[in-house]
């Protein structure tokens, strides 16, 4: 069985800071591992080779529609390969877009968010044939406009790297100057600020009336390399003037954006993390990753995040900054963090996961051949 994944994202390691790029990532090696009748191809636009899928045929040829400026040769030289790999596939394997080109062939959609328009058109422009969406929230929120007996529901996974993580200073201390005497509030998001940063400083600024050993660890903008550079660099500098203006330069350390492979132990030093958005979250990898690694989690409780982790399980809702510290402050010690591993190893295990999927494909492709 031959399966085209369509991604309208470059294949950068750098960009491998937010769900879909993560999500993907080990699930299409470890089913091509696992199961040997079933072959990936992705195609997306130009971009470095990146190994998190040496294994996996890449096409990195199409111009990226999304850029600036494009020609109608770029269109038709982007339409003229993608038909030559749909010819050769059982299975289009669409991620938050529409396939570009007309075709019979039976199509899988991942629906990953409900913030963008394009996204969103999706879901009622691409002609599926079977639909995934990661939560019941995001489930709840589209089956009335939609023939939901085609809708499954299939969660993101723990990616094994956070699996077994203990604390390495080397490894941290690549991205900054790491004491072990500090008590580090991790803040591990793009510089877009409807994540939170400017809360995030006034929980700090609170947290130190109390405690003045209290860092948080903000990342700098990834040297993405066409996505939105200079919003997330202007995005940035703002939250330093902020920083600057609150007199808090000393206890918000800004670092370079952390390698991928290096996150698990970022989570591990961390006393809590920040989950800050405002938005209807469709999953959230931030939260599952780091009550993967012990470090628990404050968010809003926003879209599918409690239904991802229940409230409880390493994860805490607050409104004010004043509940934020005192949950803050009350430490870690009394919460089950190892019970709470456990929890979400089970619940999001990747052989589960990916069999879900298989049994899907597999599906999809018998009801083609009916």
């Amino acid at each position: 069985m031959k399966i085209l994944i369509y991604l309208y994202y470059p294949v950068y390691e750098d960009h491998l800071a937010g769900g879909v790029q993560v999500w993907i990532k080990d699930l299409i090696k470890y089913i091509e591992n696992k199961y040997n009748d079933i072959k990936f191809q992705i195609i997306c636009p130009d971009g470095d080779r990146f190994d998190f899928a040496k294994d996996i045929q890449i096409e990195h040829s199409l111009v990226d529609m999304e850029r600036d400026f494009v020609s109608p040769k770029d269109i038709y030289e982007n339409f003229q390969k993608i038909k030559k790999l749909e010819e050769q596939t059982d299975i289009i394997w669409m991620i938050d877009r529409n396939f570009p080109i007309q075709s019979n062939k039976p199509k899988l959609l991942s629906l990953n968010t409900l913030c963008y328009e394009r996204e969103l058109m999706s879901i009622f422009q691409s002609g599926w044939t079977k639909m995934v969406c990661l939560t019941d929230f995001v489930k709840n929120q589209i089956k009335d406009y939609i023939d939901s007996r085609n809708l499954y529901e299939i969660p993101c996974y723990v990616d094994p790297i956070f699996l077994n993580v203990e604390i390495n200073e080397e490894i941290i201390k690549k991205y900054f100057d790491y004491d072990k005497n500090k008590k580090y509030i991790l803040f591990p998001h793009r510089p877009d600020l409807d994540k939170g940063h400017f809360e995030a400083i006034d929980i700090l600024e609170e947290l130190i009336k109390s405690d003045d050993s209290y860092r948080l660890l903000i990342p700098n903008p990834p040297l993405a390399k066409e996505i939105n550079v200079e919003r997330e660099q202007h995005n940035i500098d703002v939250v330093k003037e902020y920083v600057n203006k609150k007199k808090l330069n000393d206890y918000v350390i800004f670092h370079k954006w952390v390698d991928y492979s290096d996150i698990p132990y970022y989570y591990k030093i961390g006393e809590f993390t920040l989950f800050l958005s405002k938005l209807p979250e469709t999953f959230g990898i931030t939260l599952l990753n780091s009550v993967s690694v012990g470090t628990p989690v404050l968010s809003y409780g926003v879209g599918a995040l409690n239904e991802v982790v229940p409230v409880g399980k390493s994860h805490f809702n607050f409104k004010t900054k004043e509940e934020a510290t005192k949950i803050i402050l009350s430490g870690k010690s009394n919460i089950d963090v190892e019970s709470d591993i456990s929890y979400v190893k089970e619940k999001y295990n990747l052989d589960k996961i990916a069999e879900q999927y298989v049994e899907l494909f597999r599906t999809i492709k018998e009801n083609k051949n009916e």
